[in-house]
């Protein structure tokens, strides 16, 4: 019963990731992320990108963001970065499109 109780409190820490973050240091996470994905793809790409949406992971000790958005002036180009924010460099390990 013991190690069952054990398991549940550990696994809930894991699935809470991010949410021990305040909301400052989310919303400064979101900025400094989406300025480093925005940048990337003008200097990658050549493109200028909104970024509209968000989201956090646990996949790397939540270490990481993914965000979403599209190609300014191509909506139907929806685009994807995942930037990894630890140690404060706000580096982009993954990006993705959809033009053709």
């Amino acid at each position: 019963m013991l190690r069952k109780g054990l398991l549940l409190i550990l696994a809930i820490l894991i699935l809470q990731g991010c949410n021990d973050m305040s909301t400052e240091e989310k919303e400064k996470i979101v900025k400094e992320a989406t300025e480093s994905a925005v940048q990337y793809f003008k200097e990658q790409k050549g493109w200028d990108v909104v970024i509209n949406e968000h989201e956090f992971t646990t996949r790397t000790n939540g270490t990481e963001i993914f965000l979403f958005g599209y190609q300014k002036g191509n909506k139907d180009n929806r685009i994807h970065a995942m930037v990894n924010f630890s140690e404060d460099k706000y580096e982009v390990s993954l990006i993705g499109y959809d033009e053709e």
